[in-house]
């Protein structure tokens, strides 16, 4: 009798591995939730909260998108996320500019202080990648994170992280 093959083509062979957390998605789980608890840790020894640098990141990713722009990058409701870029506009990292064509859309760009911002940020996301791939060799990493965005396209996972 050969073993079953469910959806994916993975083999019922070796239920123990699941059974012992060896699975993929049972790692993945685990692996995401430490990283993601560790990326917040970081954020907040240097004074700054995950969900705003989340957004402040996409808008530094592509500047000059509107706020709607943004929240659709983001998966996210308008309305979820203005508070968001009031407290950034008012702590003087973002800025809203109107479009000369159309005065009603309002264009999201970084300021000088939010160019700071952002090379701190960015300090402190290789100093994350660099602890939470420590272990790999470079080919390992490369490979690793190929696998993780071919599973991350395959569900249609966007750039910002669930729990923004």
């Amino acid at each position: 009798m050969t073993p079953r093959q469910p959806r994916g083509g993975l083999s019922t062979e070796r239920p123990n591995d699941l059974l012992r957390g060896r699975g993929v998605a049972f790692l993945a789980s685990q692996v995401g939730a430490r990283s993601s608890r560790r990326w917040s840790e970081r954020l907040r020894s240097i004074g700054l909260d995950a969900r705003p640098v989340m957004l402040f990141w996409n808008v530094a990713i592509v500047e000059g998108r509107s706020q709607r722009q943004v929240a659709d990058a983001l998966g996210l409701p308008e309305s979820r996320i203005v508070r968001l870029v009031d407290s950034l506009e008012a702590e003087g990292y973002l800025e809203r500019r109107t479009r000369p064509s159309d005065r009603r859309a309002r264009r999201l760009h970084l300021t000088g202080r939010g160019r700071n911002l952002l090379k701190r940020v960015m300090t402190v996301a290789a100093e994350h990648e660099a602890d939470f791939s420590r272990g790999l060799q470079p080919a390992e990493r490369a490979v690793l994170t190929a696998l993780l965005s071919k599973v991350a396209a395959t569900h249609g996972l966007l750039a910002v992280h669930p729990d923004f």
